[in-house]
């Protein structure tokens, strides 16, 4: 059982980063090649506080993959509920977290939805789906080993 948590969690990790590296791709593609120098700035700015937001994401999401050991203990195995916390939880906390700021920003400030944060949400999405498709694929094989 400690190989197939450790495998699931090396995917989880393997999945933040290649999210995590994408996300920089998107960021690296929001500088507008001809501006002034104001806008220059301001757009590097905005780069650096996407930058911010991506390790901050990073952070969050490699924090949220050692959960997945807890898969070892007997109890949290056997229980579908506990299980699917230690995959969903702070994935589902930190899209609940980032969709409120987006929701707050662009009702309270009028802004509109491509703000700073809409990046890392859409991208936080993401990886809560995957995790899903990553919880069931563990349930399904460790309905398998207790057969």
């Amino acid at each position: 059982m400690r190989k197939i948590v450790f495998r699931f969690w090396l995917v989880n990790v393997v999945l933040s980063l290649g999210l995590f590296m994408l996300y920089r791709f998107v960021i690296d593609g929001l500088v507008p090649a001809d501006t002034s120098f104001l806008e220059r700035f301001f757009n590097f700015m905005d780069v650096l506080i996407n930058l911010g937001y991506s390790l901050i994401y990073l952070a969050v999401m490699i924090a949220g993959s050692l959960f997945v050991f807890l898969n070892q203990i007997e109890k949290v195995k056997r229980s579908y509920f506990l299980s699917l916390l230690t995959f969903l939880a702070v994935p589902l906390v930190w899209v609940g977290f980032l969709g409120v700021n987006v929701l707050m920003g662009f009702y309270e400030y009028s802004l509109a939805p491509a703000g700073p944060l809409i990046i890392p949400f859409c991208f936080s999405i993401i990886y809560l789906v995957c995790a899903v498709l990553e919880f069931l694929i563990f349930r399904k094989i460790v309905k398998n080993t207790d057969k």
